[in-house]
């Protein structure tokens, strides 16, 4: 898939190693052999978790992270305009879940609040004319997601 190896691209380009895992069918993992420690996640060395979602043409993303040492290089605003360049280029949208505290982050990157979840997260979306439309693909993949939930 061409956006992964753009992914890629980005991490070899700043000297991170990665591996790749494919967790299930269309669901990526981006490991680094660092282990991260961020306010209110458990450790892990995941930097990207996608889920592309075909039928609903659209891309989930999960977590993106990058090694303590590495932050403020703009790796990760250019690891989201990757996804938003796939998501203009196949008139997808992408939807996350974002902390009260990323929230400039990703309106600084043009995505848009449509909804918050009772768990204390915003849903945010990019590449839709209405928030509307965020609202239903949300709810569709969802399902899909948290399928063990349902």
């Amino acid at each position: 898939m061409k956006i992964l190896r753009e992914f890629e691209r980005v991490f070899e380009t700043h000297r991170i190693p990665y591996h790749l895992e494919q967790k299930e069918e269309h669901h990526y993992l981006y490991r680094t052999e660092e282990e991260m420690r961020d306010a209110g996640m458990t450790p892990n060395n995941v930097m990207l978790d996608l889920f592309f979602d075909h039928k609903n043409e659209a891309m989930f993303l999960g977590m993106i992270r990058v090694p303590h040492k590495l932050r403020g290089k703009n790796i990760g605003a250019d690891i989201v305009t990757i996804m938003k360049e796939f998501a203009k280029e196949h008139h997808w949208v992408i939807i996350l879940e974002s902390a009260p505290e990323n929230l400039l982050f990703w309106q600084k990157m043009h995505f848009s609040s449509f909804m918050y979840e009772t768990y204390g997260f915003w849903m945010m979306g990019y590449g839709a004319k209405s928030k509307l439309i965020f609202k239903v693909k949300w709810t569709q993949m969802k399902k899909n997601l948290y399928a063990e939930a349902f």
